[in-house]
C-alpha cells in the first residue's frame, strides 16, 4: 500500500473504476463474488450510497450500501478491502466516512449481515458502533450462518 493519502469519495461511473472493485470482489469471493452487472446497478440506482477509498492510483476498498424496508434505513450489502491492504485501517477509514456521509445525507440506520467466525470484520463494526441484534441460522443457504448487526446513526427516527 503507497504511503499516499487515502481518500474516501462517492463511488462513480467510471468503467476503469466498476473494473477495479469487480477485481477487489473476486479476489476476496471468487465463485461467490457479486457479478460485475451489480456494481453498475448500484452506482445507478443508489449513487449517493456507493463508496470507494484510493489511494492517489487506485481503488483500495469499497463499500455498497442499499435500501431497506424502514425509511432511512440502509443494508451494508458488501465492504471489502484488497487483500494487501487489509489490516491497515483503510476499511475502517471507508466505513467511518461513509457512515458520516450517510449520516449527512438522513440516514438513521445501517444493518448488515456478518459471518459469526469473521472476528477481524466483526470487531471493525463493533468499533464503528455496530451492535448484534440477531442470530440468524441458515441466513444465505443451509449452513450460512450471519450475524445481523444494526449502527444507528442518529436518533433522528426517534424524533
Amino acid at each position: 500500500m503507497p504511503n499516499t493519502p487515502l481518500k474516501t469519495e462517492l463511488f462513480n461511473f467510471k468503467r476503469h473504476d466498476i473494473a477495479q472493485v469487480v477485481a477487489i470482489e473476486q479476489q476476496l469471493y471468487n465463485d461467490l463474488a457479486y457479478p460485475e452487472l451489480l456494481f453498475y446497478q448500484a452506482v445507478h440506482q443508489w449513487p449517493s450510497s456507493q463508496f470507494i477509498c484510493r489511494d492517489a492510483d487506485n481503488i483500495l476498498a469499497y463499500a455498497m450500501y442499499a435500501p431497506a424496508e424502514k425509511a432511512n434505513t440502509l443494508w451494508l450489502m458488501s465492504a471489502a478491502v484488497k487483500p494487501n491492504c487489509q489490516g491497515r485501517g483503510v476499511g475502517t477509514k471507508l466505513l467511518s466516512d461513509s457512515l458520516r456521509s450517510l449520516d449527512e445525507q438522513g440516514t438513521t440506520s445501517i444493518l448488515l449481515s456478518v459471518a459469526p467466525n469473521n472476528a477481524a470484520a466483526v470487531s471493525v463494526y463493533e468499533k464503528l458502533g455496530f451492535e448484534v441484534i440477531e442470530t440468524a441460522e441458515d441466513y444465505l443457504g443451509q449452513g450460512q450462518h450471519r450475524l445481523i448487526m444494526q449502527r444507528k446513526i442518529t436518533d433522528k427516527d426517534s424524533l
